[in-house]
């Protein structure tokens, strides 16, 4: 079975895979930021190239962007627990400012980018 998440992997036989398309857009939005351009610079080649958003949309907002160059998952980590369910019945999701422990993993599946180029 295949799942797609929002950040640009999918799950194959429970592994985690890149979407080589979707990681060359990685790539692009954080070379560019390299390079100077601004986030506004930025959303505008993609839009121009007509990429779409990793939840498919057309329009690209320059918050997504900022979270994509500030998510350590691009460079194999991850961080547990950034959020949680705060009543298991309503099902309402808060953000964890230190109510729980968080779990930092390293190299915890394939990177799309190197540490050098996310720091």
């Amino acid at each position: 079975m295949t799942k797609k998440s929002k950040f640009l992997f999918y799950v194959h036989n429970g592994e985690p895979e890149i979407v080589p398309e979707e990681a060359e857009t990685i790539r692009m939005i954080y070379q560019s930021y390299l390079d100077g351009s601004s986030l506004v610079e930025i959303k505008n080649t993609l839009e121009k190239k007509e990429i779409l958003t990793p939840t498919g949309k057309k329009e690209w907002k320059m918050s997504v962007i900022m979270r994509i160059l500030q998510n350590e998952k691009y460079m194999g980590d991850v961080l547990l627990q950034k959020t949680y369910v705060d009543d298991f019945l309503e099902g309402t999701k808060k953000q964890n400012c230190g109510e729980l422990p968080k779990d930092y993993i390293e190299n915890n599946h394939p990177a799309i980018i190197s540490r050098e180029i996310f720091y």
